[in-house]
């Protein structure tokens, strides 16, 4: 693992996963954005398109009728939602609605699994050369915003579109919402909406070209004004699908026109897009949606008028509109007269830059553009007074501008400038220049003013510097430096920061170590943040190195001295001082290197900056002292002064030629080398110099020359002068023309004076004085009182100039009594050096003596070499060595008098926080410490030679000990090690995981078993409904039997309607019994008492042949269930005349249906009721799951805290190393830091390092004294408040409170569920019982009259009779009791069901399920039935009541009690012909049979198919909830882990790296003396061996 990796690690998971995508993000853009674009009349259709989509909703069902015409708006209507999707759906079912809303999500999911496939694969491949995906993502995102997003949106929020008064969506009426399955539709929907918004945003931001390209439409400068019309979409959408428009009305024209205004403002005032046509067509759009929202507002106020012409003035009005946008010429003149020299804020920087910049593409190709681009230059040239501005004639002449012109042809060819666009080009860079300097820190205008460059200037300038760098072989770098001028300014301004920031962090780091109670949490925050400034300075450093860029040399003296002072790293130390060591190997000073004027002050080299800029050509712009005194003036004297003033008449006169021809051509044999000039001081005598030249283009200062000046002691006894050519006269000389000839200034002006008054015969031997080695010429000149008269050498050399004659000559006079000729100045310069001896002393620490030597050695440096050295040394002279009787006593320094104690008398005192301590002091102090330290006391040096002993036995066993041969040695080592207790680490890891996985299954089993439990409740209501249902059938066909039965007695034909009618229902009714019993019996959940009448002979049958006797037989209740059904089936095979009570098969079915059998599915339907009663009140499966996962997390906490205080206390372990330093020596590291820093704050660089460095070598000496100090002051009490405890243990209760909350959630959900589960069984048996034991009381009626003593439920009929109506009040009351009690258990299907049939109008839910029309069942019994089945139930069992009175009056005196109907003569018995004439009256006959069969029945089959579909619909929602919750709780566990447990992990073990590498901070020489920190790092080393 690389070292930075441990502070990337350190961000959060979110933090990662956000560069990830943005990089990810910014690569696919990129490359789709160079991809081809759609042309523009594309672009048009698409923008038109999402017009009539935003005008679909103007007129939209809620505003149709503000535009009064309604042929007019609903045509509208209908073509606009033609471009929508919901439209197309409006008629067709909520199903088809969902499966064209799935499958637009599944397109959507297609394209973010296509976003997905293109991640994946930029893992291991180039994103470019996934062209096929690129092309389906490109041609997605170019359509989104303009034709899908709109569409797609309102169909994902047309699921909410609800009528809030009834709950029904208002679409499908059929359709409630937000219940069951319907929830989860609208989830997913809110989810893909929220992705559509996202992705679309996303899109908008980020997707289009901010670079001018012809043939793409969509450059823009910014995305924010597309991302308002984003929004307006965006609540436009919301409005019409979650308001209630028609009552909220107002409030939604403010809140879409004030989103119109502000769109119609920010698209006309200045639009960001630089393609001009677009721009107007956007203006066009933006204008009639504005226009729209004015008629809506218009129609709004003349609602209730008569008026209905705003439908034509939108119809006439936006194409005027349209007209007068595209014709409107959008010049803000504003923006143009803004005074660019003095911009009051950014905003009207950027507005006006953006604005010229958007034009100059145009001014080429539109006229009217070009006009007004002219008019600003001319108004720039009023306004701008200062002197350097482009729009000046003088700044820029016809070379510059030809010159331009040129380039800019080379660029497009055949294409012809302007003279004023080239000066609106320079006035536009000069513009961006001076906003840079006002506003630097602004990333917006940074980026404009390169893209300007890069489209305008900078190709020009960029091969104009590589023909430079051509020119200079010796520094390849330079070209460039114009370039990176300001990243080099800001990189090297943000490494002295850094260093200062870095100082600051050690000062605190060890500040928070020296306190006597040091709170260890704090200190590993310090830490933290100290590594990491220190890892960010290190990386600047590496930038710069790695760019190239030129480091100032202080700069890299700074460095040095922090790695020294700070780090304690000499070597990285070393390598920077030979860095700066190479720059003196090129043969070149600091100045020849330097690029910045800022830069003049710290050089000690004489340094001047010549101006090549056209307003101050040739102007000296910058220089520095060294420079100024060489020439004698102060710097305020030379700066804006002309160059040539520093040089002689003949130079001068010519010099600015010079320049302009170098800069035309870059050609020059004189520049990018050292070479020697004669230059002329203030009181103007002229002198050699050696001068290196160099270019330097600049953005920030402007084209410059640099010029690195140095004089030659070697020429002071040389004199020159120069001599006209023409004249021969003597115009300048040098100083030493006064000591050598007597002669100054003043007389050469005055006398005139010729060559040949000084060198006889100087034109006839000037080809010998023009050889480089001269010629000697015998001088014999006399000056007043003075005379001079010797043989000197002289030497000439022609001035002459390129197509120029002969201007002069320079000539140089040397006494030939000089022992030094005039060699090559380089040559003259390296044997003065090798002449120049200088004598080094260091101190032998073994030894106790200073050892001293002369040395001739050259790479001497004192101000950089010696910070690096263990043993550092001094320049003690420059002078020749000294002979041996000139030295004095003190000279023999290294020499010991053994005889002499010299150090008689003297302490050794050490200067410890604020106080002196005697060394001796602390030697003879008792020591409570272990032998170790004992040893230590005794043997002086002797424990660090055992420590250098062990270290070397290590290293030649391949151990460890080399990690302290530097510090980045001992970094790497750090860094690349394991934890030493890696076992906590994984034990954590896996218990979080663990912990994870077992919520994971415990939410999956609290899911599934409650899921399981609701089902089983769900067939337990179905078996106890299909138990009541086959004893209703078993009734029913006892009943129909007997009915056919009394209709044969009245003699009905089989051919008559009612006999087919009864044998059909007959037929049907067996055919039901058939199919429930076959369910029934399929059912395996059976036991107990109810598996006994499912599997054991209990149930007695009885049966009669053909004799009258009767039988019995045993058998199951699933066997004589099945005999019902055959013996009905060979019922149905009888003619109508056989239909006889008394026959044998009949008899079966009579008999049985109303005994044994009848009992024994009476126990059945009971069994089966308790049985669901059992399973809803006595699971506890939701209870039992939530204290299990209450228990478990209750369990896991300590677990979890346990494992985490492991960890944490390996963090702990490694913190407390840092208390082992001694107090004095921590101290000491604070005094140098501060000490570091103070010397950063002052300024005084060079000086205080210098003294620095003794401070450091000292503290090596002090050291043992030191530690001994600091070993009987060792501290036990510390703090350890880590706040990264406390925020775990805060985030690891809230993770495991939400995670409980879902099983929390899940019992609540269930336990309501399930209680209503429970409440309404009683009333649904009730319901369930109402249709057989009515039909049973019938039967058993029946049955009475026929013969009394039948047996019934193992008893006569007349004794059952006397009770039946009775129990079927109790019945009815018990089951309306039941129902107003389970109100709130019932959803609202159930209950309006049940209101509807129990209420007044019953006969519009009866004429659905029954087979009557609405009058026929108005009409019955008086209309009883439509005012209420409560009523009708009523009826029918007061029906039953008054037929039994009137058959006890019958028995009583029949002769006295008449009936209402017909006496049918059955019998000769006239009692007995009453009594079976019952069945034949109009209320037993018509009103009980057909209020049983017709209205009873059919309602109650009704009311039990409503009933399960409302409880399948609770049990829907229930799911759909539940699964919901699930999802969700899947998602928390996946979040919880890949957010908090992984990340809390990866962070407690990179804090544990980080505080590792903390011990990198410490200096290696005294980790070596520290016990606990070698044992802490041998153990390192076993764990990773």
């Amino acid at each position: 693992m690389q070292g930075i990796s441990i502070f990337d690690d350190d961000k959060s998971t979110i933090d990662k996963m956000q560069n990830s995508f943005k990089n990810l993000l910014f690569e696919i853009i990129y490359y789709l954005i160079s991809g081809e674009n759609f042309p523009l009349f594309l672009y048009i259709f698409f923008v038109v398109i999402e017009s009539f989509q935003v005008f679909y909703f103007a007129f939209s069902d809620d505003f149709l009728s503000l535009w009064k015409v309604k042929s007019w708006s609903e045509s509208f209507q209908s073509f606009f939602g033609y471009f929508m999707i919901s439209p197309y759906l409006k008629n067709a079912g909520f199903q088809s609605f969902i499966l064209v809303l799935y499958i637009v999500m599944g397109l959507f999911f297609l394209l973010i699994v296509l976003i997905i496939f293109i991640a994946i694969k930029a893992q291991t491949t180039s994103v470019g050369k996934l062209t096929g995906p690129l092309v389906v993502l490109k041609i997605f995102f170019e359509i989104l915003n303009y034709i899908i997003f709109m569409p797609a949106l309102h169909l994902f929020l047309t699921i909410f579109y609800c009528d809030t008064s009834t709950g029904y969506h208002k679409f499908y009426s059929d359709t409630q919402c937000y219940t069951g399955n319907y929830l989860l539709h609208a989830f997913l929907s809110t989810i893909a909406a929220l992705i559509l918004i996202f992705v679309s945003g996303l899109v908008t931001m980020t997707f289009y070209e901010s670079r001018f390209q012809p043939n793409n439409p969509l450059c823009k400068t910014s995305g924010r004004d597309d991302m308002k019309f984003l929004i307006f979409k965006i609540i436009l959408v919301l409005c019409f699908t979650l308001l209630n428009v028609k009552e909220l009305r107002i409030l939604v024209v403010i809140i879409i026109t004030l989103f119109a205004v502000i769109q119609f403002f920010s698209f006309n005032k200045s639009s960001v897009y630089l393609n001009y046509y677009y721009s107007k067509v956007l203006n066009s759009q933006h204008a009639i949606i504005m226009w729209t929202i004015c008629m809506i507002i218009f129609g709004i106020i003349v609602e209730e008028t008569y008026y209905e012409g705003a439908p034509y003035l939108w119809v006439f009005g936006s194409p005027l509109l349209l007209l007068i946008v595209m014709l409107r010429k959008e010049y803000r003149y504003d923006i143009m007269m803004i005074d660019s020299n003095k911009f009051d804020s950014l905003n009207q920087a950027i507005q006006q830059l953006q604005y010229l910049t958007k034009f100059l593409n145009y001014y080429h190709t539109d006229r009217n553009i070009a006009t007004l681009l002219d008019g600003f230059v001319e108004y720039h040239r009023t306004i701008c007074k200062r002197e350097d501005c482009p729009c000046q004639a003088k700044n820029m002449g016809n070379k510059k501008i030809a010159k331009f012109q040129k380039n800019f042809k080379l660029q497009n060819q055949d294409e012809e400038i302007k003279e004023q666009y080239v000066v609106l080009v320079h006035i536009m860079e000069r513009i961006f220049t001076l906003s840079l300097t006002r506003f630097p820190n602004c990333t917006e205008l940074r980026i404009a003013h390169s893209l300007f460059l890069m489209e305008k200037i900078l190709k020009k300038l960029i091969e104009e510097q590589m023909f430079e760098n051509s020119k200079s072989s010796k520094n390849p770098a330079a070209g460039i430096d114009a370039v990176n001028e300001l990243t080099t300014e800001n990189n090297l301004r943000e490494i002295r920061a850094q260093i200062e920031k870095s100082a600051s962090q050690h000062i605190e780091f060890w500040s928070q170590l020296s306190e006597d109670t040091p709170d260890l949490g704090k200190l590993y925050d310090v830490g933290t943040r100290m590594m990491y400034v220190d890892k960010m300075l290190e990386d600047s450093w590496k930038r710069i190195i790695k760019m190239n860029l030129d480091v100032p040399p202080n700069l890299m003296m700074i460095y040095s001295r922090y790695l020294v002072d700070i780090l304690y790293d000499k070597q990285s130390a070393e390598e920077v001082l030979e860095r700066l060591k190479n720059f003196y190997s090129v043969n070149m000073d600091r100045g020849k290197i330097t690029t910045n004027i800022n830069d003049f002050p710290n050089e000690s080299t004489s340094l001047i900056s010549i101006s090549a800029e056209d307003i101050t050509f040739g102007r000296i712009i910058g220089l520095n002292m060294s420079a100024s005194k060489m020439f004698g003036y102060s710097k305020s004297e030379l700066i804006n002064r002309k160059v040539n003033i520093l040089m002689p008449n003949v130079f001068a006169q010519s010099h600015d030629q010079f320049m302009e021809t170098y800069l035309q051509t870059y050609e020059s044999r004189i520049m990018n080398r050292e070479r020697m000039i004669i230059g002329k001081s203030k009181n103007g005598y002229i002198f050699p110099f050696f001068i290196y030249v160099r270019y330097v283009p600049s953005f920030i200062h402007g084209a410059q020359f640099f010029g690195a000046m140095r004089q030659e002691k070697l020429f002071k006894n040389i004199a020159f002068m120069i001599v006209n050519g023409s004249t021969q006269e003597i115009e300048n000389i040098s100083a030493t023309f006064i000591t050598m000839f007597h002669i100054d200034l003043n007389y050469i002006t005055k006398k005139k004076t010729k060559v040949s008054d000084l060198i006889p015969n100087f034109q006839e031997n000037i080809t010998e004085y023009l050889n480089k080695t001269g010629a000697e010429a015998e001088i014999n000149f006399k000056n007043r009182d003075q005379s001079v008269q010797g043989k000197f050498n002289i030497t000439a050399g022609e001035i002459m100039f390129k197509d120029s004659k002969l201007q002069g000559y320079i000539i140089k006079i040397e006494n030939n009594k000089q022992e030094k000729s005039f060699l090559n100045p380089n040559e003259q310069s390296q044997i003065k050096k090798q002449q120049q001896v200088k004598f080094y002393f260091q101190f032998d620490q073994a030894q106790h003596i200073f050892v001293g030597e002369y040395t001739q050695d050259q790479n001497f440096q004192m101000s950089a070499l010696s910070s690096v050295k263990q043993d550092e040394t001094f320049d003690y002279s420059q002078r020749e060595p000294m002979k041996e009787d000139e030295k004095t006593p003190s000279s023999n320094v290294g020499e010991k008098d053994e005889k002499l104690d010299l150090a008689l008398g003297i302490r050794t005192m050490k200067y410890i926080n604020g106080q002196l301590f005697d060394i001796e002091d602390f030697k003879n102090q008792d020591s409570d410490d272990d032998a170790e330290e004992n040893d230590q006391k005794k043997g002086g040096t002797t424990g660090m030679q055992q420590i250098q002993k062990e270290d070397e036995e290590e290293e030649a066993e391949g151990g460890h000990a080399n990690i302290y041969k530097s510090r980045r040695t001992f970094e790497q080592f750090l860094s690349e090690s394991r934890n030493v207790n890696q076992s906590s680490m994984i034990c954590f890891k896996w218990s979080a995981a663990i912990l994870i996985i077992c919520l994971g299954i415990l939410g999956l089993l609290d899911y599934v078993l409650t899921q399981q439990l609701f089902q089983d409740i769900q067939e337990g209501y179905i078996m106890m409904q299909d138990s009541n249902i086959r004893v209703a059938l078993g009734q029913r066909i006892q009943w129909q039997i007997m009915e056919l039965c009394r209709l044969n007695k009245i003699n009905v034909v089989g051919t008559d309607e009612k006999v087919k009618t009864q044998l059909i229902n007959m037929n049907k009714t067996i055919s039901d019994l058939k199919d429930i019993q076959s369910k029934i019996q399929s059912s395996t959940d059976v036991s107990g008492r109810q598996d006994e009448l499912m599997t054991t002979n209990s149930i007695k049958m009885i049966s009669r042949d053909n004799s009258g006797s009767e039988s019995s037989q045993l058998v199951d209740i699933n066997q004589g269930t099945s005999q019902i059904i055959s013996k009905a089936f060979e019922i149905m095979n009888l003619n109508i005349a056989d239909f006889d009570p008394d026959s044998d098969t009949i008899f079966f079915i009579r008999y049985n249906l109303l005994n044994d059998y009848y009992q024994a599915t009476l126990e059945s339907v009971d069994l089966y009721t308790n049985q669901l009663v059992d399973l809803a009140y006595d699971s506890n499966v939701l209870l039992i799951l939530l204290i299990v996962a209450c228990v478990f997390t209750v369990i896991s906490i300590p677990w979890i805290a346990c494992a985490f205080n492991l960890v944490s206390q390996n963090q702990e372990e490694i913190i407390k190393l840092f208390l082992e330093i001694p107090l004095a020596k921590v101290k000491q590291l604070f005094v140098k830091c501060e000490a570091f820093s103070n010397t950063l704050q002052i300024g005084e660089d060079e000086d205080a390092n210098q003294e620095n460095e003794l401070s450091f070598e000292e503290n090596e000496e002090g050291e043992g004294v030191v530690e001994e100090f600091g070993r009987r002051k060792k501290r036990k009490k510390y703090k350890y408040d880590s706040k990264d405890k406390r925020n775990f243990y805060i985030k690891f209760i809230i993770s495991i409170g939400l995670l409980i909350a879902y099983f929390i959630a899940h019992y609540l959900i269930g336990a309501n569920l399930q209680t209503s589960m429970q409440e309404l069984i009683q009333e649904m048996n009730a319901t369930a019982m109402a249709v057989p034991s009515i039909t049973f009381a019938n039967n058993v009626f029946r049955q009475m009259l026929l013969d009394s003593k039948f047996s019934v439920k193992n008893n006569s009929s007349k004794i059952i009779s006397t009770d039946f109506v009775k129990d079927l009040y109790n019945l009815n009351t018990n089951m309306q009791k039941d129902h107003s009690l389970n109100l709130g258990y019932h959803n609202t299907i159930y209950n309006n069901y049940f209101d509807t049939i129990m209420k007044a109008g019953a006969c519009n839910e009866v004429i659905k399920v029954a087979g009557v029309d609405l009058a026929t069942c108005q009409a019955f019994v008086k209309g009883i039935v439509d005012e209420s089945l409560a009523l009708a139930l009523s009826r029918h069992f007061e029906n039953l009541r008054y037929l039994l009175t009137v058959y006890d009056s019958l028995l009583n005196d029949s002769s006295a009690t008449t009936i209402a109907g017909t006496v049918y003569n059955f019998t000769n018995d006239i009692q007995q012909n009453k009594i079976l004439s019952l069945m034949y009256t109009d209320i037993a006959a018509i009103e009980i049979n057909q209020m049983q069969d017709i209205y009873i029945r059919s309602i109650f089959e009704q009311l039990l198919i409503t009933f399960n579909e409302s409880l399948q619909k609770d049990l829907d929602t229930n799911t759909t909830t539940t699964v919901t919750i699930f999802i969700v709780f899947l998602v928390l566990l996946v979040f919880v882990y890949l957010l908090f447990w992984w990340p809390i992990a990866n962070k407690i073990n990179n804090e544990i790296r980080r505080t590792t590498l903390l011990l990198s901070m410490i200096p290696l020489n005294l980790i070596q003396r520290i016990k606990a920190i070698r044992e802490y790092l041998n153990r390192i080393h076993k764990v990773d061996s």
